[in-house]
């Protein structure tokens, strides 16, 4: 949408403004994220392998095998 003044050439308007105010913002907080998710990932991981070596698996008596 283009305004137009008096003696002024046309403007460009955003109605929801600049995305960004400043990029140095924007790295950070998506490195935050990324750090966070990073986080989040290696705990479910921690907890899958947690779970899977909690109890060795039992050793079955010699004269049960067949040989």
């Amino acid at each position: 949408m283009c305004l137009r003044g008096r003696d002024e050439e046309p403007a460009q308007v955003y109605a929801e403004g600049p995305r960004r105010h400043y990029p140095s913002d924007v790295s950070t907080r998506q490195s935050m994220e990324k750090r966070i998710n990073y986080m989040q990932n290696l705990k479910k991981e921690k907890r899958k392998l947690g779970k899977r070596f909690a109890r060795p698996t039992p050793i079955p008596d010699p004269g049960i095998l067949w040989p």
